[in-house]
Formats: structure tokens, C-alpha cells, sequence
């Protein structure tokens, strides 16, 4: 029985948990109306338990069918407790038949473009495949899951993902997706993440000091244009690649620092192979005329009060306002009878709301601000790359060095299957191993390209040089595994597939192979016993299934 060998090019985590944040509620004897007007934002209600008070979905059109997996899904509410159902009736093309459910804990978005579910098993966090998509008013598989022939359940909420929709997480380092109780202390996004830690402000207060010897709170609005900015940047630019300084990562970044002294964004040189995604709100803007124009005057706090949303009666006047501060009336030259019907409603016009690459259903605000009709260019130089189409810049020329540009150039040849990337990451990503032999991330990027290249010996030695310097690097630990296996080293390679699963046990690719090396060491027990726990993961996986009919032709 030949070993199933893949690679996993899952997105490595350099998370740390934060110890100097207090919560919003230590803000509120102070700051009352404040708090109680931020309670209701979007930031404010990214997050939170499924069944509270920020949950007013309609489950009335949660039943529905998915057709490429033949799957049919359902949210039911029983008492107090919500669950994502899920069944199949055995197909004529052999589809076996399905039925389960998870218990759904926690749900991410703030529910203006829509809201996706979490469940927890054993600790561990994982997506639901079931999204409530706002706009169209509709349920259906959540973002990236179109893609799958059967139910997935296995895609795991990494700490990166979860920091941009919650507060002070109670993740287990060391992992990939285990938390610890609660998976975060506050639902959605706190004071914290725009002002800074509090915890000695507030002591200090409890102690009765005055204003002269208190430490301040941070006023983004107050800051230099670069660190004023970087405090939105944290979550809403991402471009094409983010990437971690070493030593560093988003969630050690604290307001009034400079976000790029921690990660850098890199987007395309030419903009017109940038699309809109859920998190591109910030270069979007960078595209604008009249960003370029007004320069650092114009930024996300000119039109938004991150405290409070205008109601949606206001919403149109609240935002022609803002453009009438640069504007004036009649420079518009719609016609009169469009703008009656439109009611003068700037952003309709301007910012029309589109669904976003990477986001399902997902529609979000299109922040390049374009002429009806037309596309505008963004203030960003021109490639001489030979490479047409595949040159990444940091974004606003951020500093950022060869290591940060190849790292760039590997994820994103990944995210959008570009061999021309992957071909500048591989050139470049050589010399540096040279140059920084001690980087597991410059390692475990290039053994995954070296392998792709059917290079596989290389790729092996380069994989346990990143697991030695990075044990937690869980993709480096899976590959070399990979490698070890094939080498017919079952014990070494079954040793480091199970350290993985402590790291996630819903890693499927880990848990068959495992599976596989037992039964071709004699111990069908346990392979059988390992493939099991798999289904209890993902119970619609063809692959594990496919494993067990082998293995019952096994005696």
C-alpha cells in the first residue's frame, strides 16, 4: 500500500497573547456615552457568542442545498443552544450517506456584509461551512468552501485570523487553533486595539492620581500621519502578502507604533491586478484621486467616527457631508434626473458596493472612489519587471528588505497560483538561505518550493532545518514527515505526524498518513482507530473513506 504523501502550505502563525489589556468595561465609568455608542458599531459587534444579543439572525431560510456536494444544511435552535445540521441521502454515483451536527459557539462579522460560525471541539476552533451572507439576504457555504465536494469541517481559526474580529484571545501557544476556555475574553474589536493597553491607566485612576502623572491613552487622531494610519492598517490592508518582521508580528504591534516596524504589506505594482477583497479597504483608498490629492489629510478617520455609525435614515446626508468638505455640489455632473433618483447619494455613485473576490456573497464598499463608469489609476510606479504581471511592491514604499520581498512573492504564488511568483520567490529565497541560514520561515518556504520542483531531497534537509530552528512550525513538521515516509522511515515519520496532531488534530492529511504508516507497519488496530477519529473531524471526507475500504481489503 503505497503512503498518500501531500504537502500542507497552511499560513505559519507568530501569535503572543496580550497581558496589559483590561477590557472595554474598565472604559466605561469614564467614558459612559462613548462606550455605549461604540457598543453598537460593527468593530464592536464583530464577534461574539452565537444566541446573544448581538445574534438577531433569521434562521428561517437557513435550510438549504449545496450542489456540488449534494450536501443539504440547516441551522436549528434547541432552548438556548444553536446547530449547523447537516445530511446527504446515499447518491447514485455512489455517494455515501451523511448525517451530523456541530454545536455552534461563536460567530465572526459584524453581520453589515454578513457572519460566519465557529465550533469548538475538544478546544480547538474550526469554521463552520455556513455563512449568512447580509445583503442578499441569504444562507449559503461560506467563503472558500464552493470549492469542496463534501462537507468540510476542518478548517481551523488560526489566532491571525481570529485577532481582526475579536479581543484578548486565549490562544494555546504552541498550536495552530486550540484555545484555551473561552477562545477570547471580549467580543469584537476593544478600545484597546485603537488606543493602546490600559492597564495602567486604569491602576493609576484606582490609585486617584491626577491628569499631570497619568499615563495617556493613545489618540490616533493625534498621531503622525504613518502611525495614525497604521492603527486602521491593522486589519484592513492585507494586499496580496503580510508579512512578519523576525521577532516580530501583528499581535505585538501596540497604537503609536509604527505598524511597518512589525509586518509589511506588499500589493501589485500595477493596481489594475488588485481585487477587491474583504480586507483591501486601505489600498483601495491609496487608489483615489482624492487621496492622492489631499495626501495625508484624507484617511479613514476624515469620513468615519469609529465610536459611532450615522442610522441608516442619516446615512446618505452623513456621508455627502464628508465629500462636501473638498467638494462642492455643483461640481457633479450627473444628470439632474439621476440625481434625484439617487437623492444626492455620493457614495452610491462613487463607492458602489460589490462583492469581493475572496468573501463568497460577501458585498463590501469599494474604496477607490472612481467616476461612475471609469477606473482610475492608482499613484504607484510602473514595473520594469521582466516578469510582466508579477511584481509585488511594499505598499506606500514601506521599508522592507529581500527576505520580506521573497516571503512575499512565495505567499502569494500560493494565494493566486502564480508560477511566475513562485519562480521570483524560488530565485530569491536561494540566496537569502545563504545569507540568513537560521530563518525557518526563509527554510520551510523554500523546502516547499524545492519539492513542488520534484526536488525532493533538498526540500527534506531544508523542512527539519526549519522544524529545528521553529518546533511549531506545524507545516514543516507535516512535510518532513511526508519525506520521511516516503524514504520508508515509518517511525520517525509517524512520531512527527502525531506531534502535529497535537498541534491540530483536524489535520486530515496528517491523520491519514499516520493511518496508512501503521497499517504498513502491521498494526491495523490502531490505523483503523486513526482513520475513525478522522471521520469524527470531517465525517463527509472521500479520501478517509477511500483509506478504510482499503484497508478492510487488508488481512
Amino acid at each position: 500500500m503505497p503512503v498518500l504523501v501531500t504537502s500542507l502550505i497552511l499560513a505559519a502563525t507568530a501569535f503572543s497573547n496580550a497581558d496589559d489589556s483590561v477590557g472595554n468595561a474598565a472604559c466605561a465609568p469614564c467614558h459612559a456615552e462613548i462606550y455605549q455608542s461604540y457598543s453598537q458599531t460593527p468593530m464592536a459587534q464583530s464577534s461574539g457568542e452565537v444566541g446573544s444579543s448581538l445574534f438577531p439572525a433569521d434562521l428561517s431560510g437557513s435550510r438549504f442545498r449545496h450542489s456540488k456536494s449534494g450536501v443539504r444544511y440547516q441551522i436549528t435552535r434547541e432552548k438556548d443552544s444553536y446547530f449547523l445540521e447537516f445530511e446527504r441521502e446515499a447518491g447514485r454515483a455512489g455517494e455515501d450517506a451523511l448525517r451530523g451536527r456541530r454545536d455552534l459557539s461563536f460567530f465572526v462579522g459584524s453581520g453589515a456584509a454578513g457572519r460566519s460560525y465557529l465550533f469548538s471541539t475538544e478546544g480547538f476552533l474550526f469554521q463552520a461551512p455556513v455563512s449568512h451572507y447580509t445583503h442578499r439576504g441569504k444562507w449559503d457555504v461560506s467563503p472558500g468552501f464552493e470549492r469542496y465536494n463534501h462537507a468540510s469541517l476542518t478548517r481551523p481559526i488560526e489566532p491571525n485570523c481570529l485577532e481582526c474580529h475579536a479581543s484578548r484571545l486565549q490562544w494555546v501557544a504552541g498550536t495552530q487553533n486550540q484555545y484555551r476556555g473561552r477562545p477570547f475574553l471580549q467580543d469584537g474589536i476593544g478600545c484597546e486595539r485603537c488606543h493602546g493597553p490600559g492597564k495602567d491607566h486604569v491602576d493609576q485612576i484606582s490609585r486617584g492620581e491626577g491628569n499631570s502623572g497619568r499615563k495617556a491613552m493613545i489618540n490616533p487622531a493625534k498621531l503622525d500621519p504613518l502611525r495614525r494610519d497604521g492603527v486602521c492598517e491593522q486589519c484592513h490592508l492585507t494586499g496580496e502578502a503580510r508579512i512578519s518582521k523576525p521577532g516580530r508580528s501583528l499581535s505585538k504591534f501596540r497604537p503609536g507604533e509604527l505598524l511597518t516596524d512589525f509586518v509589511v504589506s506588499f500589493v501589485p505594482a500595477s493596481p489594475e491586478s488588485q481585487a477587491l477583497r474583504a480586507t483591501s479597504h486601505v489600498e483601495k483608498l491609496w487608489q483615489s484621486r482624492c487621496k492622492r490629492v489631499s495626501r495625508d489629510r484624507l484617511w479613514c478617520g476624515t469620513c468615519h467616527d469609529p465610536h459611532s455609525v450615522p442610522s441608516e435614515n442619516r446615512r446618505t446626508a452623513y456621508f455627502r457631508q464628508k465629500c462636501l468638505t473638498c467638494h462642492h455640489s455643483q461640481s457633479c455632473t450627473a444628470k439632474p434626473q439621476f440625481r434625484a433618483t439617487k437623492r444626492d447619494d455620493c457614495a452610491s455613485c462613487h463607492m458602489p458596493k460589490k462583492t469581493v473576490a475572496d468573501g463568497g456573497h460577501g458585498v463590501l464598499t469599494d474604496h477607490a472612489i472612481v467616476k461612475p463608469g471609469r477606473r482610475q489609476a492608482a499613484d504607484l510606479p510602473s514595473s520594469a519587471d521582466p516578469l510582466a504581471g508579477a511584481t509585488l511592491m511594499p505598499f506606500k514604499g514601506s521599508p522592507a528588505n529581500d527576505r520580506e520581498l521573497a516571503l512575499a512573492y512565495a505567499e502569494a504564488a500560493l494565494t493566486e497560483e502564480n508560477q511566475a511568483w513562485s519562480r521570483k520567490a524560488f530565485e530569491l529565497l536561494r540566496k537569502l538561505e545563504v545569507q540568513i541560514p537560521h530563518d525557518a520561515q526563509i527554510l520551510y518556504r523554500l523546502a516547499y518550493l524545492h519539492e513542488q520542483r520534484g526536488e525532493s531531497d533538498q526540500a527534506m534537509v531544508l523542512y527539519e532545518r526549519a522544524r529545528q530552528k521553529e518546533p511549531s512550525l506545524t507545516v514543516a513538521t507535516v512535510n518532513l514527515a511526508n519525506q520521511l515516509a516516503v524514504r520508508k522511515r515509518l517511525p520517525e515519520a509517524m512520531s512527527l505526524w502525531q506531534k502535529a496532531l497535537a498541534q491540530n488534530p483536524g489535520l486530515e492529511e496528517a491523520r491519514i498518513n499516520l493511518a496508512i504508516a501503521l497499517a504498513q507497519s502491521g498494526r491495523l488496530a490502531e490505523a483503523n482507530a486513526a482513520l475513525s477519529t478522522a471521520l469524527e473531524y470531517n465525517p463527509d471526507s472521500p479520501t478517509v473513506r477511500r483509506v478504510l475500504n482499503t484497508l478492510k481489503q487488508v488481512k
